[in-house]
C-alpha cells in the first residue's frame, strides 16, 4: 500500500515537553484523510507559535491518522472504512445501522449521471423532511458495518491506521494522569466557523471543566442503548477506553465548509468514483477537486478563519490544562 505518488505512507508524531508530563495537550488530524490539510495547517501553525509550556505539560501532534486517504484524497481509507466509525469491539455482535438500509441505493448508486444524482439529493431530502435529526443524521453519518461499498462504512475488523494510533497512545500517553483531545475535522457547520463538539453526560467532571474553559460547545449524551451504537466508532472513545487509567477529556474541533447537501454531493461521488468510475480522467480529476473544496476551500477568508479559531482554541486548553488536576475530577 502506497500514497498518490508511489511512495511510503507515514502517521507522524510531534512531541514537545517532558516525556514523563502528567498532563499532555493532543491535537490529531486526518483521521478523514481529505480533511486533513485544514488539520495539518492548525497543527504546523501551534508548532511555528514558539509556545513556552508550564512544567508538568507536553504537548502531542499526531498528524495523518489515515495517511492513505489523506495522499489518495479521499476520507476513508484503502478499505474504503471510515476510521471515525472504526473503533469499537469487533469480538462483540456488530451494531446495525437500520435506517441506513434504506439510503444505501441512493448513497451508493452504481450508475450515477448528473440527473441520477440529481434526484437521488432530492429523494434524500425528502426523507430528510420526514425525520427527527438524530434518526437522520443516524441513517447517513452514524456508521454502518453491512454495506463495505456505502458511505461511511465502519468496516469488520480494526484497521492498521487504528492499530497505529493506538500503539502511539500506548507509548506515549499510558503514563500520563490527563489527557486533554482535540481531534480537528471539517466540512459541517457554518463555513469558517470552527465549533467543539464533545460526548459528555451531565454528570461527567469533563463537561462542566470543559464549558469553563471555553465556552458555549455542542455536546451529545453518550448512546445509551444498543440501538444506539450507530453513533459508536469514534477514535475519541477508541482513546477513553485504549488510556482506561488516565483521564481522557476528548472532543473534536469541526470547521464549517460548505452547505450539507453539498458536502453530501462530493461524498457520493467519490464514493461512487473509487468503485465505479475511472479516478484518471476528466471526470474523476473534477469529482476529486469537488471533494478537496468541500472539506478545504480555496479562500483566504476561510484560512484566515481556520487558524485564528485554532489559535483561540489551543491556547484555551493548554491554560486550562495548566491548572488542571486529577483531583479536579472528584470536585466537579
Amino acid at each position: 500500500m502506497n500514497g498518490a505518488d508511489g511512495g511510503d505512507l507515514f502517521t507522524d508524531v510531534f512531541w514537545k515537553g517532558p516525556k514523563d508530563a502528567s498532563r499532555v495537550l493532543v491535537i490529531s488530524s486526518g483521521t478523514h484523510g481529505a480533511e486533513g490539510f485544514c488539520g495539518s495547517a492548525v497543527q504546523s501553525q501551534f508548532v511555528a507559535s514558539g509556545l513556552t509550556l508550564p512544567d508538568d505539560l507536553a504537548i502531542m501532534l499526531v498528524h495523518a491518522i489515515n495517511p492513505f486517504g489523506f495522499s489518495h484524497l479521499r476520507r476513508v481509507n484503502e478499505e474504503n472504512v471510515d476510521l471515525n466509525r472504526n473503533f469499537i469491539d469487533f469480538d462483540t455482535e456488530l451494531p446495525v445501522n437500520e435506517a441506513y438500509r434504506d439510503l444505501n441505493h441512493l448513497l451508493n448508486p452504481v450508475e450515477m449521471t448528473p440527473e441520477k444524482l440529481d434526484a437521488s439529493l432530492a429523494e434524500i431530502m425528502r426523507l430528510q423532511s420526514t425525520m427527527d435529526f438524530l434518526t437522520f443524521f443516524k441513517a447517513v453519518s452514524g456508521g454502518q458495518h453491512e454495506f463495505p461499498a456505502g458511505v461511511q462504512f465502519g468496516g469488520l475488523e480494526p484497521q492498521w491506521s487504528r492499530k497505529t494510533i493506538e500503539r502511539i497512545w500506548d507509548v506515549y500517553l499510558s503514563k500520563a494522569e490527563i489527557v486533554v483531545q482535540i481531534d480537528v475535522h471539517t466540512g459541517l457547520g457554518p463555513s469558517g466557523v470552527g465549533v467543539l463538539m464533545m460526548a459528555a453526560n451531565p454528570d461527567e467532571p469533563h463537561k462542566a471543566i470543559t464549558a469553563d474553559w471555553f465556552g458555549t460547545m455542542m455536546v451529545s449524551p453518550r448512546p445509551a442503548r444498543q440501538e444506539d451504537n450507530a453513533f459508536g466508532g469514534y477514535m475519541n472513545a477508541g482513546m477513553e477506553q485504549c488510556l482506561a487509567d488516565t483521564w481522557v477529556i476528548p472532543m473534536t474541533l469541526e470547521y464549517g465548509t460548505e452547505p450539507p447537501e453539498v458536502v453530501l454531493r462530493a461524498m457520493i461521488e467519490d464514493n461512487w468514483l473509487c468503485h465505479h468510475g475511472e479516478i484518471d480522467s476528466e471526470r474523476g480529476r473534477a469529482i476529486k477537486e469537488r471533494l478537496m473544496r468541500v472539506f478545504y476551500p480555496d479562500s483566504k477568508v476561510w484560512e484566515s478563519q481556520v487558524l485564528a479559531r485554532a489559535e483561540e482554541v489551543f491556547a484555551q486548553a493548554l491554560a486550562g490544562l495548566a491548572e488542571l488536576s486529577v483531583a479536579s475530577k472528584e470536585t466537579t
